[in-house]
């Protein structure tokens, strides 16, 4: 199965992703975690580049980086920003399943971040 997912949802799972890869986990769900989230950091990577270029191309940035638009230009930078955050992608990765007995604590809301990326069940299924 090819994974479809949005820049928008990765970079909203970013954190929770972070909690998780930080969290003791059994060898096997560390393993497909670290796939997991070495792809999508590929696409968090080609967010951030496209990111950049779109400041730069609407905006100042001073000398402590921060950029400063126009309120013309702004609203052509949130524009595009949009466009990047709403662009389907295909990460090179599957699901990740977890079974809900691991010994995590996460929050409602960073479970839901998770979801297109994590299915959590209640069987070891793939635990073989």
């Amino acid at each position: 199965d090819i994974m479809e997912t949005t820049l928008r949802e990765i970079m909203l799972a970013i954190p929770a992703l972070s909690k998780l890869a930080a969290a003791p986990l059994r060898l096997r769900s560390a393993y497909r975690l670290q796939k997991l989230t070495s792809a999508l950091q590929k696409e968090a990577d080609f967010f951030s580049g496209q990111r950049q270029k779109i400041l730069s191309a609407y905006g100042e940035a001073d000398s402590s980086g921060e950029y400063h638009f126009s309120a013309e230009q702004e609203q052509e930078a949130v524009s595009k920003l949009e466009e990047l955050l709403d662009m389907a992608v295909s990460p090179a990765c599957e699901r990740l399943t977890l079974p809900l007995n691991e010994e995590l604590c996460i929050s409602v809301n960073e479970m839901e971040t998770l979801t297109p990326f994590v299915a959590f069940t209640e069987e070891e299924e793939n635990y073989k």
